[in-house]
Order: C-alpha cells, then sequence, then structure tokens
C-alpha cells in the first residue's frame, strides 16, 4: 500500500514550512533591555535575525527607525528617569554602535549599575550608518562598543563585510560581556541550528537531522 506524501504545513509562529524551528528555541534568562530600531527596509527581508533575538529575549523591544523623532521605547526610558519610578529599572538610553566616542560595553555597565536601556540598529551596515547621521536624537546617545569576535556564523547576504557582526551576534555577545558566556554559547549554538535550517528551507526541503 502506498504512503500518502509529506504534507508541510506552515508554522503560524516562525513562519517556517519545512524546517519548524520552534522547539529549538531555548529557554535564556536575561536582564537586558533591549530596543532594535530596525530601518524599514529590515522589515521586508527574510534574513532579518532581530525578530529571532525577540522570541529569545523577553525584553527585546522592536521599534521602526523615524528620522525625526525619538521612538517610543526611548521615550518611555527619558520619562522614567525623570519621574525616577523605580531604581531598579533600567532607566539611561545608551547607543551600541563602534565609533571613535564609544566606551567599551563592560566599562560603560560598571559606571551606570542601575541598568541601561541599549538601542541597537537592526540594519546592514551601510544603512546604520546613514539612520545615525540622519537622526540627531541619536547622535545624543552616549556610543558603547562590544569586543566583536573574529568571525561571523551569518553568511547569509552579500558583500558582507569581514568583521561585522548580524543583530543576534550582537546581542549574544552583549551577553557574553555583561551576563554568562554560557548563555551566549547556548544562544549562538541555537542560531547555528537556525541558520542550517533557514538554508533548507530556502531551497524547499526538509533538513536532515542525525
Amino acid at each position: 500500500m502506498n504512503q500518502p506524501p509529506y504534507l508541510a504545513t506552515t508554522c503560524v509562529r516562525c513562519g517556517f514550512q519545512h524546517n519548524c524551528y520552534c522547539d529549538a528555541i531555548p529557554t535564556i534568562t536575561s536582564d537586558l533591555t533591549v530596543t532594535l530600531l530596525t530601518h524599514p527596509n529590515e522589515t521586508k527581508r527574510a534574513t532579518n535575525t532581530g525578530q529571532i533575538v525577540k522570541q529569545l529575549l523577553p525584553n527585546t523591544h522592536i521599534d521602526i527607525w523615524q528620522r525625526k523623532g525619538p521612538i517610543p521605547s526611548y521615550i518611555a526610558s527619558q520619562e522614567r528617569l525623570s519621574v525616577r519610578e523605580s531604581e531598579l529599572e533600567p532607566t539611561t538610553p545608551v547607543l551600541v554602535f563602534p565609533s571613535e566616542s564609544s566606551v567599551p560595553l563592560a566599562q560603560w555597565q560598571s559606571q551606570h549599575p542601575r541598568g541601561s536601556h541599549f538601542i541597537l540598529l537592526d540594519a546592514t551596515w551601510q544603512e546604520a550608518k546613514k539612520m545615525l547621521n540622519r537622526s540627531e536624537w541619536l547622535q545624543a546617545l552616549p556610543q558603547v562598543s562590544i569586543t566583536a569576535p573574529e568571525s561571523s556564523q551569518y553568511q547569509l547576504r552579500r558583500n558582507q563585510q569581514s568583521g561585522n557582526l548580524c543583530t543576534f551576534e550582537v546581542v549574544a555577545q552583549m551577553i557574553n560581556e555583561l551576563e554568562s558566556d554560557k548563555t551566549a554559547r547556548t544562544m549562538l549554538a541555537f542560531f547555528k541550528d537556525y541558520l542550517a535550517r533557514y538554508q533548507a528551507e530556502r531551497c524547499g526541503h526538509r533538513l536532515d537531522k542525525p
């Protein structure tokens, strides 16, 4: 008797049809408050990794970049600074961006024990620089930089410059520097698995698991 063909259905959570990764998402504990300031072009790209960060870290916000005005989560941070609702709430907005004026992430955190609201530019490197140059409110923020690993796992886009990390890898490195190298390794192990699933999904077949 012939077996019926395999019928794939699209997962309503992750959007994958053949290689759902929902069961592979690890449980991550982190106190970081992160906003991914996303370029409008990124919302149309299947290769965007900011959405994966949000699935792992509960305190992640995604806001679409607007040139003329601050994002809602930034405004909320400023309001908490002025009213001082709680000494335990992360309140200090800071931009994660490598520049001559940026300070090492760990050094910044040691000087701001109340916590910080980290803003990342979720875009290509070229777009991120334009976002910063065109937004005065971003330019006014203090800047921090991470210690980037020598190589990136992310190879889903063309013309990627050596030494550049994707959004997911930047967040993993932040956790590595500020909280737990074990948690960061767990994130990167999941990311490696995700990339394999993504490549198989793009080719329209199920990834063979050992």
